[in-house]
Formats: structure tokens, C-alpha cells, sequence
């Protein structure tokens, strides 16, 4: 909902639409909570509400605590608030959208009949039918048509065409879900079109896109690639040299047979340790789908990692160990970990959840830990983050960054800029770079 301002403020509903227009400056990561609502409700007492300048100016200067902000804001508030005349424009649009919709429902329901009599279809299923391609309505049409008038087709045969109908609408319905899921030419080789063509498709297709429907074959490849990774982790720590530095006192007691003279070099046996890591993942409405991604990778890398650590933020720190220790399907987990968050729908503050890791558990915070961070890097005071983020970054190992975020939009983000200065950052918006992140990194 927009509000458009109005002489009679009364209808507008300004407490639910400053409310909107709040969350948005949040996503934006622009600091604003509650104090900042209510010190604006109390200035617009003040304003006459009719002048769009004077609306604007005391969101301004009571919503944005820094010069930089203002491009933001300005650039949200004109998105949102809409002047009278693009409010007639948009209502405009919304009754020729309603007036065209109507107008197809009626095309489908002369259409979509038998012996002079509509079909009893719902609404879904004739807005099912109007939106088929033109070849498609016209092949049922047809088969309409032939039956009505076949030999001894009498009136009581209408149920089992509606039923027919139905079915062919289903079926319409479930095949373009399946175009979505694999587009045509990317079957298996043996033409078969099963497994590998969704899988390869999927690799490459932005996680926040990917439907419910998709999960299981997601999760399907996300299990697949983590095994790959593990053995090859394991490989590569098994294939390097067995022998640690040389023991100088051994090598010496063990040669005193040959008067000192030193034929038998002994050496330490070298220690083999698992990778310990500390995942921190963003919680916020645009990093949920990214996040819970990254959280099941990971965790099918048990065998190749000592000790892993998930912890999920926004406004809040939240430790997840306890709830995902146990083997949990892709669509659970995202229900479990996400939507059953603490942390779901708040605003995001790097800062505070960065400085509640290393006060609250500086056990998990050592030169043996590889912090992994999920997040666009919007947060609330950026300032503050960014000296949490320093400070941990001399605590750990090191620091690998997770960037939902296009690699072309980089740039449009100060905080993108800022934290990628401090920190190895990667883009990870596919399956297919989350693997090779990780992969060359672990």
C-alpha cells in the first residue's frame, strides 16, 4: 500500500504506511527502528501533511542520520509516496488490469461450453485457460466441439467432459512448472531428460529464484557436491608429507652408535588437524534463501572439518548448533532454521552480532577458526561494524565473505566496498560459485 497524500490525512492510514516505508529504508540499511518511527509521527503533527515538500523534509530529518543516506531515502520515498497524479496513473492501470481480467474470464467461459451450458470450472482453472497459448486453447476448443457433436452425445456426458477438462488444464499447469524447472535441451544424454538436466540447470540459476518444487532435486546436488568436496579435502590432506620437522634430540640418542656421526635423521610425527569452522549467516528477508543453502553444504562436509559452528544474525546473534545438528531435508531446514529464527524479519546489525561472538563464545574464536560470513553487507551502523569486523579478523584464521549480491552492483554499495577492503569477498548467488568458493578455499 502507498500513501497518497491528501488533504484529509484521516484515510490515508500513515502509521501502517510509514511502517512499509521504514522496512524498506532497513533493507536498504539505512538505521531505522523505532525511536526514529515515533520521533517522525510526532514531527508530522506538526507539518501540514497536503504539502508534499514539507512531508518529505521532516521524514528526512527525522528517518536519515547521515549525508550519504539521503540519495537512498530520497530515491525510496519517491517510490513509494506517490504524487496524485502517478496515484491516478497507477489506479488507472489497476482497473484496465481488473477490466482485462474480467474480460477473459468471460472469453473462457463462452468458450468452455457444452450443449449451450458453462462448464463448472473455478476461477483458477479459467484463468488456467485464458492464459494457454492460442495453438493450445484452440486444440481444446475443437475437441470441444466434436464431442458435442458426436452420435448420441446427450446432455448427461457434460460431468465426464468437465472432468476431461480439468485433467488437461492439470496437466498444462504441471508441464510449464517442469519447463521452468528444466527448459528444453538441457536433458540427459540419453534423451531421457531425468537428474542431470535439472541439476545442471539448477547449478547455475540464482538460489533465491528456485521454487519449493525444485528443493529436492537442490538438495539432491547440494549433497552430491559436498561429498565430492569432502573427499577431496580428505585426498589432498592424505597425499601431503607424513614426516613433521626434525627432532633434534632423538636423532641424536639414536646415532650415539656411530660415534655421534649422524646417519638417521628422525622426525617428529606431523599432526593432522580438521579444518575448524564458524559460519555466520544473515537471516534478513533477501539472505534467507542464500543462507540456508550455504548452512546444508556445509554441513555435508562433517567428515573433512573438526569442529563447525552456525550462527544465524540480524538484529540479534543466534547459535543454530542445537537445531541443525541432525540430517535435515532442504525444505525443513529452511523452515527450521529460518522461519523459526529469532532473528526472522529484524534489521540487520553486523556490528552487534559480530561483537556477541567474541564476548559470548571466544572459544569458537581462535587462529584455528575460518569464519565464513553470508550477507550483502547492508547493515546499521556501518561505522561500528566495520571496527567488529577488524577486531575478529585478528582473532581467526581467516575471514572467507559470502556476497549474495551481483558482481555489477558491487560498486553501487559503500559497505560492499568497505568490507571487500578488509576481507576476501566472493560472489555466491549459484550453487555452481558457492562450490567453487568453498572448493578452492577449504
Amino acid at each position: 500500500m502507498r500513501l497518497q497524500l491528501t488533504e484529509k490525512p484521516g484515510a490515508s492510514h500513515l502509521e501502517e504506511n510509514l511502517t512499509l516505508f521504514a522496512g524498506l529504508l532497513r533493507s536498504e540499511g539505512l538505521p531505522v527502528g523505532t525511536a526514529e518511527m515515533i520521533d517522525a509521527l510526532k514531527a508530522l503533527e506538526k507539518v501540514d501533511l497536503s504539502s508534499r515538500p514539507q512531508f518529505k523534509a521532516t521524514l528526512q530529518a527525522t528517518m536519515v542520520k547521515s549525508r550519504r543516506d539521503q540519495a537512498v531515502f530520497a530515491k525510496v520515498f519517491d517510490h513509494f509516496f506517490l504524487t496524485p497524479g502517478q496515484q491516478l496513473i497507477c489506479e488507472e492501470e489497476l482497473d484496465r488490469r481488473e477490466l482485462d481480467f474480467k474480460r477473459r474470464l468471460e472469453e473462457a467461459n463462452r468458450d468452455l461450453q457444452f450443449k449451450g451450458e458453462a462448464l463448472q470450472l473455478s476461477p483458477e482453472e479459467l484463468q488456467q485457460y485464458s492464459a494457454l497459448s492460442t495453438e493450445r486453447r484452440s486444440q481444446l476448443k475443437e475437441f470441444m466441439q466434436k464431442t458435442e457433436n458426436g452420435k448420441n452425445v446427450e446432455p448427461r456426458f457434460k460431468p465426464i467432459l468437465e472432468t476431461i477438462v480439468k485433467s488437461h488444464l492439470r496437466y498444462c499447469r504441471n508441464r510449464d512448472e517442469e519447463q521452468r524447472i528444466r527448459p528444453e535441451g538441457l536433458g540427459d544424454a540419453d534423451g531421457s531428460g531425468s537428474g542431470g538436466g535439472a541439476e545442471d540447470y539448477l547449478r547455475e540459476r540464482d538460489i533465491a529464484a528456485i521454487a519449493t518444487s525444485e528443493l529436492p532435486v537442490a538438495e539432491q546436488l547440494l549433497q552430491r557436491l559436498s561429498r565430492k568436496l569432502a573427499i577431496k579435502i580428505l585426498r589432498r590432506r592424505r597425499s601431503g608429507p607424513r614426516s613433521g620437522p626434525l627432532d633434534f634430540r632423538r636423532s641424536i640418542r639414536d646415532n650415539m652408535q656411530y660415534g655421534g656421526v649422524i646417519f638417521n635423521i628422525r622426525r617428529r610425527p606431523k599432526r593432522r588437524s580438521r579444518q575448524q569452522i564458524l559460519l555466520l549467516c544473515d537471516v534478513s528477508a533477501s539472505m534467507k534463501s542464500y543462507s540456508t543453502f550455504v548452512i546444508h553444504f556445509l554441513y555435508g562436509l562433517h567428515e573433512a572439518v573438526r569442529d563447525l559452528s552456525c550462527f544465524s544474525f540480524s538484529d540479534n546473534l543466534e547459535n543454530l548448533d542445537a537445531e541443525i545438528k541432525g540430517k535435515v531435508a532442504l525444505n525443513r531446514l529452511l523452515d527450521r532454521v529460518i522461519r523459526r529464527s529469532k532473528n526472522w524479519g529484524g534489521g540487520t546489525d553486523l556490528g552487534l552480532a559480530l561483537g556477541r561472538l567474541m564476548s559470548d563464545y571466544p572459544d569458537r574464536v581462535n587462529q584455528k577458526t575460518t569464519l565464513i560470513v553470508v550477507s550483502d553487507t547492508k547493515t546499521v551502523a556501518l561505522e561500528q561494524s566495520l571496527k567488529e569486523l577488524k577486531k575478529i579478523k585478528e582473532l581467526v584464521r581467516r575471514v572467507i565473505w559470502l556476497n549474495p549480491l551481483p558482481l555489477d552492483r558491487w560498486a553501487d554499495y559503500r559497505s560492499v566496498t568497505l568490507v571487500s577492503e578488509m576481507v576476501e569477498m566472493w560472489p555466491c548467488s549459484t550453487i555452481s560459485q558457492l562450490e567453487g568458493v568453498l572448493a578452492g578455499r577449504l
